[in-house]
C-alpha cells in the first residue's frame, strides 16, 4: 500500500532520481536548474529515504547506474530518461530529445560508456543550491 505522503508526490511531480554521491550527476542537476526547470520537476537522490521508498513502489532496480524519471506513474530509466528531462528545461540543448527515433538500444548503450566513466568525468563539486533551487529537491 503507498503511504499518503508519496501518492501525492507521484501525483503532484515528475521526479527524477539521481545518484546523490556522483559528480556527473550533481553537474546535470545543476544543469537543469540553470536552465529554468518546470515548477513540475523534482529531483531525488537515490541514496535518500524518498529516493528508496519510490524505487520499492515501483520495483525498479536499485541501480546507481541510471538516472530514473517518474512521470504519469511511469518510470523511465538512462537514455528515456535524460530524453523525458528535456521536455522539462529550456535549453539550447533541447533539439538532443529528438535523439529519441534513435533504438532505445543503441542510445542505452552510449549512456552505459558515460554512466560506467562518470566518476572520471566530473569530480564532485560543491555548490550551493539558492533557496528558489532548493524548492526543487525532497528529501
Amino acid at each position: 500500500m503507498l503511504d499518503k505522503k508519496y501518492k501525492e508526490i507521484i501525483d503532484t511531480y515528475t521526479l527524477v532520481i539521481y545518484d546523490g554521491m556522483c559528480g556527473f550527476c550533481d553537474t546535470s542537476i545543476q544543469f537543469i536548474l540553470e536552465n529554468k526547470p518546470s515548477n513540475k520537476l523534482r529531483f531525488v537522490a537515490f541514496q535518500s529515504e524518498i529516493g528508496q521508498q519510490l524505487l520499492h513502489t515501483f520495483q525498479i532496480e536499485a541501480n546507481l547506474d541510471s538516472i530514473v524519471l517518474i512521470e504519469n506513474r511511469r518510470y523511465y530509466k538512462k537514455a528515456k530518461a535524460f530524453l523525458k528531462i528535456l521536455n522539462y528545461v529550456n535549453s539550447p540543448l533541447n533539439y538532443l530529445k529528438y535523439f529519441r527515433f534513435i533504438p532505445t538500444g543503441i542510445l542505452n548503450l552510449i549512456y552505459d560508456i558515460i554512466a560506467k566513466n562518470r566518476y572520471k568525468l566530473m569530480a564532485q563539486k560543491c555548490r550551493i543550491v539558492s533557496e528558489k533551487e532548493r524548492a526543487f529537491f525532497l528529501q
